[in-house]
Formats: C-alpha cells, structure tokens, sequence
C-alpha cells in the first residue's frame, strides 16, 4: 500500500512564523521614520515562504520594484506634479521598464509604487517613497530572520521519507500487475488503479518539494540556506522524473490488462474459450519468468531510492547484482514468448498475443528506466 500525501494542519510552522515576522515588523517600523507599518507587514508576509531562498527571492523581487516606482514616482511627481495625464504615463513607463528588465513579478507593485506617489502631496511625496523602501526592507529583514531562526524548512529529509516510503510499494505493485494479466485479475486491476492514483499525488508532492530546492541551487548561498547542493538537487530531480516514467509505464500495463480481460469476457459470451493457451506449459514458463522480472524490478527499484538516502557503496554490489539479473530475464523471457507463439499463435485470439507482447515491452521500458537511473547512481558514487 502506497502512502497517501500529507495534509498540513492550519497552524503549521510556516502559520506561526508568518505571525511572529508580522508583528516584529509592525513594531520595528514604528521606530523608522517615515516608515508605514501596514507595508512592513504585508512584505513580512509575503516573503515568509516555504523554501528560505524563495522568501529572499520575493524580497529582493519587491525591494527592486518598491526602488523603481519610487524614483521614478518622484522623478515624475516633481517635474509634472499629480497630473491625471502624467500618471497614466507613468505607469505604461512602468511596465515598460519593468518588462525590459525582466521583473516581470514586480510589474503589479512598481506601477502601484509609482501611483502611490504621484497623487500624493507635494510635501508628501519624498515622505512616503523613503517610508515604502524602508517598511519593505524591514518586512524583508525580519521575515528572512524569522524563517531562518525558527524551525527553518528543510524540505530534504521530507523528500527522501516520501521517496523511500513511496518505493516500498512498488515490489508488490509490479506482482499485482504480472497477475492481474496472467491470471486475468479484474479485482487486482481495480486495486492498482487506485495505489497509481496515491503514487501521482505523492509524486506532485515531490515536485513541488524540488521547486524549492531549485531556488536554493542557483546561488551557493541559497545551497547552505535550503541545505542541498546541486549536484543532489538533480539526482533527486533525475528520481522523480524516473518514477514518473514508471508510473506510465504502469498505466499502460494496467491499460492493456483491463482490455485482455475484457477481450476475454466478448469471447466467452460467443463462446469461444483459449484456456488451452493460457494453462500449456509454454505459457506457464512465460509467467514464470515475468514474475521474476516483476519482483527484480521491485527489488531494483527499493535499492535504487535507498541509495539517496543510505550508503550508497553498501548497495552498489545489490544494485549491479539486479541490473544483470534484469537483463538476463529480459533475454529468457524472449525465448519463453518465441516458444509459446511457436506452438500456439495459430490457435490463440491475435489480440492476445500482442497484448502478451506489449506487457513484456513496458516491462523492459521499466527495467530500462531503472537501469539508467541506476548508472546515475553509480557515476554520482564514482
């Protein structure tokens, strides 16, 4: 059974921190000139995310818009004054500027920064652009502070608990799915659909964990912050993309079973039975060796992702032990369907004998997914 995706409670860490910094900021601005409370609060919130790079990321996004609007707002403000006319100008300037630039998500606050200060006051103006660039950076400070301080996000050890815990099902779910076909399962068919269902949400969970550690690789800065570098960051980014070639390889499988079995019923309802070819000898060899496979596949696998988060040179001898293992049944299981065809693809319903040739093709696209994620493993090791 695979793990389902976590569901975070309201008053999670990142709930609490978020207060903390908004508060701190409130208060810390009461005692800078010209500095507004409110702004300090909000950039406070903003920038308490759940990866710390992010929340910098954000920061620096809106100090750099709160600059621009502001200067330019001033600029503007003091050669035409809080014209209508001007400040519509103004902010297609804006955006203008902010697309040449490539701040494209600080377009919305640099035109609000701009009209903020335009209609203002003549006395006001320079007043409250320092007050705007001063509440953002103590909003910044202060919710960066806080994010790191108290329980700082460490999305790593998460990502290999999920990872670890989500590879313990597959050994089971690739033997489920070699029976369902063989024996021609509908109940465990249903079953798989389901655990497929729980991989894909536990997989996007995954991915939206890797999105925070991207932020923090970019910089070697952000590396020490999130506590990953990025070397790591693309195994475990090679991981998820690797699962996911699996999981549509599963649901292929899982395709190709249900219509074999459907294929089956139209032909009983005529009439027609082919559990001759199902029960000679051949075929039973066949099974044999696909029920090898699907336990090496699972095996394979488990060491694969355990080697992300334990010794990896303990596993590597398990690793190539299943590699070869897997390529050996791959070469049996051809010569298991040559010698069933040779003596039954006469007798038996074509539909079946190409979906037996599909199930054994997205088998070895599995094994070959596993292999190559496996030499990626073993060079990261070397």
């Amino acid at each position: 059974m695979f793990p389902k995706q976590k569901t975070s409670t309201f008053l999670g860490a990142r709930t609490i921190k978020t207060g903390i910094a908004v508060a701190l900021s409130i208060f810390l601005s009461n005692y800078v000139p010209h500095s507004l409370p409110i702004l300090a609060g909000v950039s406070a919130i903003i920038c308490i995310q759940p990866s710390i790079s992010a929340g910098i990321q954000k920061g620096i996004i809106r100090t750099k818009a709160t600059l621009l609007g502001g200067a330019l707002g001033l600029l503007l403000h003091y050669i035409f004054g809080n014209n209508l006319l001007v400040i519509g100008a103004a902010v297609s300037l804006t955006l203008w500027l902010c697309h040449r630039l490539k701040w494209e998500d600080g377009i919305v606050l640099a035109s609000l920064v701009v009209m903020a200060v335009m209609v203002r006051n003549p006395g006001e103006a320079f007043p409250y652009a320092v007050g705007r660039v001063f509440s953002t950076l103590i909003g910044i400070v202060m919710a960066t502070l806080i994010n790191i301080v108290i329980a700082p996000p460490r999305h790593r050890p998460a990502f290999r608990e999920e990872v670890y815990f989500l590879t313990e099902g597959f050994p089971g779910l690739y033997e489920k799915i070699v029976k369902s076909y063989a024996y021609h399962r509908i109940d465990l068919i249903e079953n798989i659909e389901k655990e497929i269902e729980n991989i894909q949400t536990v997989i996007a969970g995954l991915r939206q964990k890797l999105k925070h550690f991207q932020a923090g690789t970019q910089t070697p800065m952000g590396s020490i912050l999130e506590g990953i570098k990025l070397e790591e960051y693309l195994l475990f980014n090679r991981s998820v993309h690797i699962m996911e070639r699996v999981v549509n390889k599963i649901d292929d499988l899982v395709l190709v079973t249900r219509r074999s079995y459907e294929r089956r019923r139209q032909l009983e309802e005529q009439g027609v039975s082919d559990e001759l070819n199902y029960s000679s000898k051949e075929f039973s060899e066949l099974r044999a060796v696909l029920e090898d496979i699907a336990k090496k596949l699972g095996l394979l696998q488990m060491s694969l992702f355990k080697a992300m988060a334990e010794d990896k040179n303990i596993l590597i001898p398990q690793i190539r032990e299943g590699v070869n293992d897997l390529q050996k049944l791959k070469e049996l299981s051809h010569d298991c369907l040559k010698r069933w065809e040779l003596v039954y693809s006469e007798k038996m319903d074509v539909y079946f004998l190409m979906s037996t040739h599909q199930i054994i093709f997205d088998l070895e696209e599995i094994a070959i997914a596993l292999i190559d994620f496996s030499n990626s493993i073993i060079g990261e090791i070397k």
